[in-house]
């Protein structure tokens, strides 16, 4: 299987993940080759300050099926998502954590069920969640509120993976450096009148390291989404949703 036609290509941005990125990964291999998936994995060494970025680059050089890319200064989880797109070659598209938290084979399931059914996007959707009561909290305000400010009918904005087509990919012009980058995306699918199909999955307890996600991160996601509803706002008169270049 040639990482030059690669069917899928999956974003897996890590920053300090050096105690499971190749558990990760070898996990991720084991079940693409058991379903004979096509594939090639864009590992992005988001700044990492720890010895992440060596572990990768090892990977590398033994499989060329696997990319790296190194970011010096950690700018945002988005930005690490951004950056390692522009560097896969796949036919269709696929981001997600590099913390353990997804099983592969669920990645799997959701890339079987954008195949089958001709999505042009499917997502996981964390219907059972190990990863700590905090967490939860987080993910209930983001879910509440952005149904509430947007009617997108979404059950769960964050999670992954988040697979696409390349087609749908180039149209959204995507630009937030941050965690508003998963909103942003079913925002502006959403304004194309693209269906979100989701697939349920178990949300696991993290394998290692320290997660990124705190209640900063909240006031952050807030401060986006009225930023973007005040943008909608001013368009809705002349029906425009989003512009091309438009920051979201």
């Amino acid at each position: 299987m040639s990482a030059q036609k690669a069917k899928l290509s999956l974003i897996i941005p890590m920053y300090n993940e050096g105690e499971v990125a190749k558990k990760v990964v070898d996990e991720l291999q084991e079940e693409f080759n058991r379903a004979r998936i096509n594939y090639e994995l864009v590992l992005v060494d988001n700044g990492s300050t720890d010895h992440t970025g060596e572990i990768l680059l090892k990977m590398a050089e033994e499989d060329p099926r696997i990319k790296v890319i190194r970011i010096r200064r950690n700018q945002g989880y988005g930005w690490g998502i951004i950056n390692g797109l522009r560097w896969a070659s796949g036919e269709y598209l696929g981001f997600m954590g590099g913390d353990g938290q997804i099983e592969a084979g669920d990645v799997v399931r959701v890339y079987q069920e954008m195949i089958k059914g001709h999505h042009s996007l499917c997502k996981a959707r964390r219907f059972k969640r190990k990863d700590g009561l905090l967490r939860n909290i987080i993910s209930l305000i983001f879910n509440k509120l952005f149904v509430y400010t947007f009617k997108v009918n979404v059950g769960d904005i964050n999670a992954t993976p988040k697979i696409m087509t390349r087609s749908l990919y180039n149209r959204l012009n995507l630009s937030s450096k941050d965690w508003f980058l998963d909103a942003e995306i079913l925002l502006k699918s959403s304004s194309l009148g693209v269906a979100v199909a989701e697939i349920p999955v178990v949300f696991h307890s993290r394998q290692g390291g320290s997660s990124n996600v705190k209640m900063g991160t909240v006031w952050e996601f807030l401060r986006n989404m009225t930023a973007y509803r005040l943008r909608r706002s001013r368009h809705e008169g002349s029906d425009i949703v989003w512009r091309e270049g438009d920051p979201a």
